[in-house]
């Protein structure tokens, strides 16, 4: 990925179950070229990403009356490293991990208890115990004692966890969200029911 140190808003799609075996990036890949979402993909020195393509505007829906999407990329390799850090334009990445990945925004709310809607506010210490020892993944609530997973807290949207990822870059919160056609079409690809999350990390 470019430049740590910059921080980019991201639209996350990604499968609901978070046990889910990852989706090849091949598989994604072609699935997604081949409904117009993204074009070929440019290999650059950390990696590849992909394009928008030409149906990119039409799977997703806009929420705004007339948002500033930009979608061509600088020709400029260094302008370039530096779109792709700062999300100026959009593209997309395809990530998919052996081992269960948790992403959240920087500035994520406290999830909330799937019982009784009370948030977790040590939330960030526990997922990084989790962190260090995956098997330590248990949660109780305090305020019900509901027991369960810490991937079955409400993130509301902020965090997920996942082994799967589709990474739109330049995309801000609630700005946009993905057509049932896009969603249909990343569930025909593996992994069951798909959801999104917006993200700024």
């Amino acid at each position: 990925m470019p430049n740590d140190s910059v921080t980019a808003y991201k639209l996350l799609l990604y499968p609901h179950a978070p046990d889910s075996a990852p989706v090849a990036t091949a598989t994604l890949a072609a699935a997604l070229q081949a409904i117009g979402f993204i074009a070929g993909a440019v290999a650059v020195p950390d990696g590849v990403f992909y394009p928008a393509g030409e149906r990119f505007l039409q799977l997703l829906v806009f929420l705004g009356c007339s948002p500033a999407i930009e979608l061509e990329p600088p020709a400029d390799p260094a302008a370039l490293a530096a779109a792709r850090a700062s999300g100026a334009f959009c593209h997309v990445y395809l990530t998919a991990a052996t081992t269960l990945q948790f992403r959240a925004d920087r500035r994520a709310p406290a999830p909330r208890c799937p019982a009784c809607r009370q948030p977790e506010a040590d939330w960030r210490a526990l997922v990084e115990r989790w962190r260090h020892d995956p098997a330590a993944s248990a949660w109780t609530c305090r305020s019900c004692r509901h027991r369960g997973r810490l991937s079955d807290l409400h993130f509301r949207k902020t965090a997920a966890f996942s082994r799967t990822w589709v990474e739109v870059r330049g995309i801000h919160p609630a700005e946009a969200v993905p057509t049932g056609d896009l969603l249909a079409c990343l569930q025909d690809c593996g992994g069951g029911h798909w959801q999104y999350g917006y993200l700024q990390e």
